[in-house]
């Protein structure tokens, strides 16, 4: 770890504490955070398989969710039957039912209960850019293990993470903390700021811009062949801090010697002087990681909201 660098969390105060929730009106998410210890506490595969039952559940219960996923599979992969979409849609649940549980893991359970769990792929990708004196971004997309992949890159290097509060502040101080177990920082989303500091410092900063964030500041490039509304701070912040741009793609690998894979990959040429450029190349590389394993990546997102000025709305 660099010394130097000052550990900052900037979606919390230092003082914060749990013993500022024990109001009644807090004992549900209480209640939840309990749950979730004695869960992850089951044998592994046997949390695996209660994952996909929540994410059954899920496919039956959240109707509006499962129509917002029938709509982007049926736009992204037009040549599947309908069978086949249909098909898919609950495989999406399924996954990030067990994502859901994977995630708890590694917030309950900690770093150290993957050990021996995962394959990596390019980490020289990653140093190299350090033995060069830069800071890194390691771009990446919203797939099932997002949070069970930021732990278990941990085992082996120290990265700070860029994420967004929840609404609920006694489960924001928990994620929050819980994912300090294995971040050197977590950093809000909108504190721009702090992801300079952390890239000028020479440090690693995973980030996942492939959401929806709105008309303003992004640009329209294809997405599956859709004009989808992409955030250019990818590009802004590699220009400021002159940070290697890394992206990576983390997935599970059943059937092989261990059950989860995170690949590194050559630099993109992010910064190029053209931020649609800078956000074709992106989407391009997470479009390759989602025809790859289209079940694993955030189909339950409101990816193409946003529309070009008249065109309809998808959703």
């Amino acid at each position: 770890m660099n010394k130097n660098y000052i550990h900052r969390n900037s979606s919390l105060t230092d003082q914060q504490s749990f013993s500022e929730y024990l109001a009644p009106k807090f004992w549900p998410t209480w209640a939840f955070i309990g749950f979730l210890w004695c869960f992850t506490h089951l044998p592994f595969n046997v949390q695996l398989a209660l994952g996909r039952g929540v994410g059954w559940l899920a496919y039956h219960l959240a109707k509006s969710r499962r129509r917002v996923c029938a709509i982007n599979i049926a736009k992204c992969y037009p040549e599947k039957s309908s069978e086949e979409q249909a098909r898919l849609v609950k495989q999406v649940f399924l996954s990030y039912g067990q994502g859901m549980i994977e995630t708890a893991m590694c917030w309950v359970r900690g770093k150290h209960y993957f050990e021996g769990k995962v394959e990596f792929e390019g980490i020289e990708h990653l140093d190299r850019a350090k033995e060069e004196g830069k800071g890194v971004l390691i771009v990446g997309g919203h797939f099932a293990i997002l949070d069970l992949a930021g732990a278990l890159l941990s085992q082996i290097r120290d990265y700070d993470i860029v994420h967004r509060s929840h609404d609920n502040p006694l489960f924001n101080l928990y994620m929050t903390r819980s994912r300090e177990k294995y971040v050197t920082s977590c950093i809000a989303r909108k504190d721009v700021r702090a992801m300079l500091k952390s890239l000028k410092q020479g440090r690693r900063l995973w980030y996942a811009p492939d959401q929806d964030y709105g008309r303003k500041e992004s640009v329209f490039v294809p997405f599956f062949g859709i004009q989808t509304a992409t955030i250019t701070a990818t590009s802004r912040i590699a220009k400021v801090s002159k940070a290697a741009v890394i992206p990576t793609f983390f997935r599970r690998t059943p059937g092989e010697a261990k059950p989860y894979k995170v690949s590194f990959y050559a630099p993109l040429n992010i910064p190029s002087g053209d931020d649609v450029e800078d956000a074709k190349q992106f989407n391009e590389f997470i479009e390759r990681c989602a025809r790859e394993l289209p079940d694993q990546y955030l189909w339950l997102h409101k990816r193409f909201k946003t529309r070009p000025e008249g065109e309809p709305k998808f959703y």
